[in-house]
């Protein structure tokens, strides 16, 4: 009798697609240029018996990318409300440097690391930290010392974001378009570029999407 593991994971884009629910609001349907309005979006782990993402942690990254476009079609990238907590840095995309650790098996003196996520600044991103004995990220499960903010979505949970946007005192009056899609990689991209492996394993996979809107209005009458 021989085993098989016949079950359907991240490598399957149909297990992927719509595995977390998406939804969006904004606190106020009318502003004026000028004026703040707040996103709210919710995001449901609905299929998963697990957390997502699962399997090889330390290297999957999730993230969510909002925008805004305007009534002339111009675009707008909205940066995700920091919440404060502990080792939130690791949730929030930026330039940051990491896997310093792989300069040790590919005798690479003083690494300086690669880019820790090609994911837009500001974005938020649901993941597992892996950390080296130094505190440094890493994706070397051998090599890993501890943990950092365990920020996925469990099983039936909902997290919401929230996103404040100061409306352009130029922005044409009119209907704004607020876009919100979340990616899945089993890779970082950069990870997959400095060490050559194939190009599917960095693949970016739509998860979900979700659309509001807000109205641009002169309130100067």
């Amino acid at each position: 009798m021989v085993g098989q593991h016949l079950f359907h994971g991240a490598h399957s884009p149909t297990k992927l697609h719509g595995v977390i629910e998406l939804r969006m609001h904004p606190n106020s349907r009318e502003v004026g240029p000028g004026e703040d309005v707040k996103l709210s979006l919710q995001l449901f782990n609905q299929k998963t018996g697990h957390k997502f993402p699962t399997g090889s942690a330390e290297e999957r990254v999730v993230w969510v990318h909002v925008e805004a476009k305007d009534s002339n079609g111009k675009i707008y990238h909205l940066p995700v409300d920091k919440k404060g907590f502990t080792g939130e840095e690791y949730t929030i995309a930026s330039d940051t440097l990491a896997y310093q650790d792989m300069g040790v098996p590919l005798e690479i003196e003083n690494f300086e690391g690669i880019r820790r996520e090609d994911v837009p600044f500001g974005d938020r991103i649901f993941r597992l930290p892996y950390l080296d004995p130094q505190g440094r990220h890493t994706i070397m499960q051998w090599n890993t010392a501890s943990l950092g903010p365990d920020y996925r979505l469990g099983p039936r949970e909902t997290k919401i974001e929230t996103y404040t946007w100061t409306i352009p005192d130029d922005i044409p009056m009119g209907k704004v378009a607020v876009t919100a899609e979340m990616y899945y990689r089993k890779l970082p991209d950069p990870v997959q570029e400095f060490l050559e492996v194939p190009a599917e394993e960095s693949q970016k996979v739509l998860i979900n999407t979700t659309e509001t809107f807000i109205e641009v209005i002169d309130t100067y009458y």
